[in-house]
C-alpha cells in the first residue's frame, strides 16, 4: 500500500473492498499504517458497522477485523459521491 495516498482515497478503497467481501480474516497491523487509520476513520465516521477494530494507542500491532463489516447509508453515499481520480486531477 502506498503511503502517499490520501486518507479519503484509502477509505474509498476499503469501503469498495467491504462491498466486495474481500476481507476474510482478522488482520494484525501497525496502528500507524494507512490501512488501520482508514478503517478506524470509516468506523468512527459511521461509514461502516460490525467492524472489530482494536484500540491501537500505544501498541505496535492492533487487530482489525472487517469480515462482518457492512456499509451504512452514509458509507454508501460516500462511495457514490467520492471520486479519487477527480480529486487528484487524474482524468
Amino acid at each position: 500500500m502506498a503511503h502517499n495516498l490520501k486518507l479519503e482515497d484509502e477509505v474509498f478503497s476499503i469501503l469498495t473492498d467491504i462491498t466486495r467481501h474481500y476481507f476474510r480474516d482478522r488482520r494484525s497491523i501497525n496502528p500507524s499504517s494507512m490501512l488501520y487509520q482508514a478503517a478506524k476513520y470509516a468506523d468512527d465516521e459511521g461509514y461502516i458497522v460490525n467492524a472489530d477494530i482494536e484500540d491501537g494507542e500505544g501498541k505496535l500491532v492492533a487487530s482489525v477485523d472487517l469480515t462482518n463489516a457492512v456499509l451504512t447509508d452514509k458509507g454508501t453515499k460516500f462511495l457514490e459521491t467520492y471520486n479519487p481520480e477527480e480529486k487528484d486531477g487524474r482524468r
